[in-house]
Parts: C-alpha cells; structure tokens; sequence
C-alpha cells in the first residue's frame, strides 16, 4: 500500500510545517481491502496511512518552479481538522515527473489523476527499479576542496549530532561508486539540497570539481530566485 497525493496549487507543498487536503477528496481512486479500512472518523485508523511510502506532487498543468518535482517520503500526524485532513510530510527523495509517467501503469495511476487534487490510498507498493531512481534530498550539501576536508569534517559531525541531513562526500561513498559523478554532481548541487554551503579557500577556487559544483549550484540560485547558497 502507499499513498498519492496530488495538489493543483504549486504552493501546497512549498512547506515544512502542516499540509492541508479537503476532506471530500480524501481516499478518491483509492481501492483494496486495507484502503476500505481507512476512516477519517476512525483516527486509529489512519496510522495506516503513515507507516506506508507516500508520493506527493503537483496535477499537470501546474506552474512554478517544482512542478515537475515527485516527492517521496512518509506523512505524519494524519488528522481530520473540520472540512480538511490535515499533515505533515516528511521528504526522503524526489524523481522526476518522467520517471512516474514511466512507472505510472505499474504503480496503477491513471492519467486524469494526475490532473486532479486528490489523495489515493493505492494497493500494491512502489516498485523496486523506480526506487532505483529516487534523487536523495538533503537540508544542507557541502561544496569544498579536499584541502579541508579536516574542517568541513567537523562541520559535518555537528549538523548530523542536531539532526540535519547533510551531503558530505565521505559519507555517501558506497552510493557514489560506479556513478558518473559529473551527472550525479548535478543532481546533487541542482535538485537534492535545501541549500548549498561553500566552503571558499585558495583550494576551492583552483580546483576543477568545485568549479562544477558551484556552477551547477549558482544556475539552481538563478533560476529559483531564493535563498540556496
């Protein structure tokens, strides 16, 4: 089982703190015996909801800067509030819109629900080579030279002691062998951070990795026009 949730607003889920849902679009082309025991009026029930994956985008034809974005992770604190269900989400990867156009008849989303706000509980799970193209998201991805590597190190130690997910080379090892690194870098400094902390020395400037990174990272500031860097 897992959720679809589907909002026309670009801005619904431009957020960090409560999410809201009308409630009458609640459980629409949803189907199967675990989905049938949801039940707003049955809040026991809708921890359901939260101990299953979670893909949360924009209805086609949305404008703004992530609507192309899918978003992967986990809803929290479902609850009915008056006329809306209200919640959190919690971010672990995002793919593109392509990528769910080309699992969406394994994943059993019809076309027009990708055109209409709406929240579906869904059988069956999502599949294991679509998960295979998740973009990892983080609060913070660092862009340094290796010249100070011993800093940055400690930097990395202390966001991860309070909690903040950070991209530091040295720890994601096992998933960058074998990658091109020029594409992932992309992916990395143009998609998967919140914001991108450059650390500048005379070795940053020199060196050729760098250099892509924070190209690809000042074309992400431009484009968004926000706070990134």
């Amino acid at each position: 089982m897992y959720n679809v949730i589907v909002a026309y607003d670009s801005t619904a889920w431009e957020t960090d703190q409560l999410m809201r849902m009308d409630a009458d679009r609640f459980k629409e082309y949803s189907g199967g015996p675990e989905a049938d025991q949801i039940d707003l009026k049955k809040p026991a029930t809708l921890k359901l909801l939260e101990s299953v994956p979670t893909l949360l985008f924009y209805e086609k034809g949305a404008e703004g800067p992530t609507k192309d974005i899918v978003r992967y992770g986990h809803v929290r604190g479902v609850h009915a509030s008056g006329s809306k269900v209200v919640f959190r989400f919690i971010e672990e990867g995002r793919f593109s819109h392509a990528v769910l156009d080309e699992f969406s008849r394994r994943l059993e989303i019809a076309r027009f629900e990708e055109s209409r706000t709406h929240w579906a509980v869904k059988e069956g799970g999502i599949p294991s080579a679509m998960k295979a193209r998740l973009i990892p998201v983080y609060d913070v991805v660092f862009s340094f030279a290796g010249e100070d590597r011993a800093y940055v190190e400690k930097v990395s130690r202390y966001l991860r002691k309070n909690s903040v997910r950070v991209f530091y080379d040295k720890d994601e090892q096992a998933d960058l062998w074998g990658k091109d690194l020029a594409e992932h870098f992309d992916l990395v400094y143009g998609q998967s951070g919140r914001y991108c902390v450059m650390f500048i020395s005379t070795a940053y400037v020199e060196k050729m990795w760098t250099r892509h990174e924070r190209r690809t990272a000042l074309a992400r500031a431009l484009k968004e026009h926000g706070e990134y860097i």
